[in-house]
């Protein structure tokens, strides 16, 4: 092709100089006919210019190709060059068959080489593979104590809830015939305030947070509170002080004399031998409380101290087992009477308030003010929202005849 490029250059050139010949002996002179003249000279010269280029470079790749002929037909390279062929073959033949590489083999010498994707690094793939999320939160559990199940839960609309206690009895006195009645005593009317008093939370979160996450924080969060302040509330039932919270029924004193009553205090009756429970322990704290709570009692104890119950033996055989329903469903019981789990209870051990046994619908109550109150606070700090939850509540015994604690020994 560039033979007859040079071919038509040189034409044009002999044209060119024919006319420029012409020109001269005839004395033409046309400024038009002068500048098309010159363009076209110029548009010649580029073409030969451009002509000897492809030339030059056209010489140049004849020279390499003279040179890698020569290399290739020296002695021993085209052998070389196919073994390394056929080891590559035979390598890549392997892998495609078993999957194998062989690593003794580089990869100059035929090897192959296997560069493959990886979800355990994130640039060889890790980024593509995205995890799946349930649609469901697993939660742990806490335990707790189910105070609001057995008690007496009163609501209310005021601070406070006043009961009227009536624990006192008249006096009687056998008289002769005709015999003038002597004066007895009178009975007297107490009373006792139960408060109303406040437990909170305030959690936050992002607005990011609320808007960008794949569950409902905003639910979970009110879900996780009102949860804690059950818990709250609940341990508050069993072992509170009564200072800014409801008063437990595990708080109150012990009566001064064995038997004798005495009002906002709770009896105490020994559990048997030292850090340890006992039958005979059980057996006489269930029969401390009166025939007629019997009908409604219910046992109350950390679930380690059941299982401690459950294993007092004698020389051949368990004391106590749990009793089974005739659907056969398990009731856990123990001397005849419901159990219930009652994490807030201490466990068992030296001078330790382990077992409470008694009726609580008639011995605790329960004083709700208000359920629970959910404020959203998304002004007070920009960016972020507080949940403040609160509720008012209050807990005091409120028949001091219903329950009785078991105490388990510093010595027999």
């Amino acid at each position: 092709m560039s033979e007859e490029v040079k071919q038509t250059v040189e034409q044009i050139n002999k044209l060119l100089t024919e006319l420029k010949s012409v020109k001269e002996t005839e004395k033409m002179s046309d400024p038009l006919v002068d500048k098309k003249f010159d363009k076209m000279a110029e548009e010649v010269a580029k073409l030969s210019e451009k002509n000897a280029t492809v030339e030059a470079e056209k010489k140049a790749m004849a020279e390499r190709m003279d040179a890698l002929e020569a290399a290739l037909n020296r002695k021993g390279a085209a052998d070389k060059k196919d073994e390394k062929a056929d080891a590559h073959k035979k390598a890549f033949d392997n892998y495609l068959r078993s999957g194998e590489i062989d690593r003794t083999l580089k990869t100059m010498d035929g090897g192959i080489e296997v560069r493959a994707m990886s979800t355990d690094s994130d640039p060889d793939g890790g980024y593509l593979v995205r995890p799946e999320f349930a649609n469901f939160v697993v939660s742990r559990a806490f335990e707790t104590s189910p105070i609001r199940q057995i008690a007496n839960v009163q609501r209310g609309s005021s601070k406070s809830l006043t009961v009227l206690i009536d624990d006192q009895e008249a006096a009687a006195s056998w008289t002769a015939e005709d015999g003038a009645a002597s004066n007895s005593t009178t009975p007297q009317v107490g009373e006792l305030e139960i408060f109303a008093h406040k437990v909170d939370s305030e959690p936050q979160a992002t607005v990011e947070m609320l808007e960008d996450a794949f569950l409902d924080v905003e639910m979970w969060l009110q879900d996780k509170v009102a949860d804690k302040l059950a818990r709250t509330e609940n341990t508050a039932f069993v072992t509170g002080n009564g200072v800014g919270q409801p008063k437990g029924f595990m708080s109150h004193s012990n009566w001064a004399v064995a038997g004798t009553y005495e009002r906002n205090k709770v009896e105490q009756l020994a559990l048997g031998a030292t850090a340890t429970l006992t039958a005979d322990g059980l057996i006489g704290l269930q029969n401390g409380l009166k025939e007629v709570y019997q009908p409604n009692a219910t046992w109350l104890m950390k679930r380690t101290t059941f299982g401690a119950a459950l294993k007092l033996k004698g020389s051949d055989n368990y004391f106590f087992s749990p009793t089974l329903l005739r659907d056969g469903q398990a009731q856990l019981q123990l001397l005849g009477k419901d159990v219930r789990f009652c994490d807030d209870i201490a466990a068992v051990a030296a001078n330790a308030l382990a077992i409470a046994y008694g009726d609580f619908r008639q011995g605790y109550t329960v004083y709700d003010r208000r359920g629970i109150l959910v404020i959203r606070d998304n002004l007070t700090n920009k960016g972020r929202v507080k949940f403040y939850v609160a509720k008012r509540v209050g807990g005091h015994v409120t028949n001091f005849d219903a329950i009785k604690i078991g105490k388990v020994a510093t010595s027999v």
